[in-house]
């Protein structure tokens, strides 16, 4: 069962959201929008990803848990689209999922992991120039960890933590500063709790939090209204998806409010839940997605202003990506770019300094992560071969 929780972070879909054309009327399939340009090794089992300027140096870096060798591979970009060799980072058993804030108040990024079998939350703090230590603060939020997700819900200037846990909780852990947090606190809701994400979904300038329900007869989402104190009301459930696993923010149809995207990897589906700004959420279609849908990332690739959508197809080997058009519709057949085998965790981000939106995928069976660079398809340049995987030097 593991293993299917570790599908939940970081946000899924393909296909049309609205008005998907029957089989019979599909259109001419797009060329890709990216390309491999280079490859890193990791350590094994990578999943989950996040990508921050750590060092501060105007480059993206990538930090990667690895859940079958207890670490996390750090990567320092060099704003070219390549990257570093890798630091490797020990966490706690089978880390799934990874977050980072400034803990410690110091205006540096830190880590918090989240770590499934034993059930733990650890830290490594940012000791300046992006280099991390790790603390001897461990939390122990409940059990049976799920996701985690990390905002400031009491307007304190601390960085604070939710986390799903399988048996109908979200903890909630209000960080006192110094890397410190007090008790976890638990709000009950309605389904086992998957996928996490934060978010303004009234407008009301107070963080809320939004909770994908998995389990039989209570699957949908929740969102747990922030009351600006640290403490959160929770709403009624809405429909949104069958056994939702993954949730993201998405404004599908640019009305200035987020709305939400759940994805299951069981149904291979996902399903578009429309923000009705008054507190409610309206589940519209499901529409199938690739095999074994995992991750999903939210970006504009295109320049246009309309977010677009970028899907892992884990049995596949396919990043799938769907155009928006602004209006609650997407473009139909996504457009399909080969990956190394079983592509998890996805991110975002400029990484060789083009000013176009690039990609980074974990490929778990070939133990790398792919760098997919944006194609600039106004002013094409000849393909790229992918570099041979970087290697690990360092041990942290």
């Amino acid at each position: 069962m593991k293993k299917i929780f570790l599908s939940f972070f970081i946000f899924i879909l393909t296909g049309i959201i609205a008005g998907c054309p029957s089989p019979g009327k599909a259109r001419k399939k797009m060329p890709p929008l990216f390309r491999i340009n280079f490859v890193m090794e990791t350590g094994a089992e990578p999943s989950f990803m996040i990508s921050e300027d750590f060092n501060m140096d105007g480059k993206l870096d990538l930090v990667v848990t690895n859940s079958g060798d207890n670490t996390l591979s750090y990567f320092k970009g060099r704003g070219d689209g390549t990257f570093k060799d890798q630091i490797i980072m020990k966490t706690g058993e089978d880390p799934i999922c990874v977050v980072a804030a400034d803990f410690n108040n110091d205006d540096y990024l830190d880590l918090a992991v989240l770590n499934y079998r034993d059930q733990s939350i650890n830290f490594h703090i940012n000791s300046r120039f992006g280099n991390f230590k790790k603390t001897n603060v461990l939390l122990k939020p409940g059990k049976i960890p799920i996701n985690m997700t990390t905002g400031d819900f009491n307007f304190d200037g601390v960085a604070d933590l939710a986390v799903t846990m399988r048996y109908h909780k979200v903890m909630i852990l209000l960080g006192k500063g110094k890397g410190h947090f007090q008790e976890p606190v638990a709000i009950a809701v309605r389904g086992q709790p998957t996928g996490i994400v934060t978010g303004d979904y009234d407008r009301d300038k107070i963080v809320d939090v939004a909770v994908a329900l998995a389990g039989s007869g209570n699957t949908g989402v929740q969102i747990l209204w922030g009351k600006g104190n640290g403490t959160f009301e929770p709403s009624d459930r809405f429909k949104g998806g069958k056994q939702p696993l993954t949730i993201a923010n998405i404004d599908v149809d640019s009305d200035g409010y987020d709305d939400l995207v759940t994805s299951s990897n069981v149904h291979h589906a996902m399903t578009l839940i429309r923000n009705n700004k008054d507190k409610t959420f309206t589940a519209l279609k499901d529409f199938a997605s690739g095999s074994f849908p995992k991750y999903v990332t939210v970006a504009d690739f295109t320049g246009d202003g309309k977010p677009d959508i970028a899907v892992s197809n884990s049995t596949d080997d396919l990043i799938t990506v769907s155009l928006g058009r602004g209006d609650g519709t997407f473009t139909y057949p996504p457009i399909a770019h080969v990956t190394d085998e079983y592509p998890q965790g996805m991110i975002t981000g400029d990484f060789n300094d083009d000013g176009l939106i690039d990609m980074a995928v974990t490929c778990r069976d070939k133990q790398l992560v792919n760098i997919l660079m944006k194609r600039n398809i106004v002013d094409p340049k000849p393909d790229i071969p992918a570099q041979p995987p970087a290697k690990a030097q360092q041990t942290a």
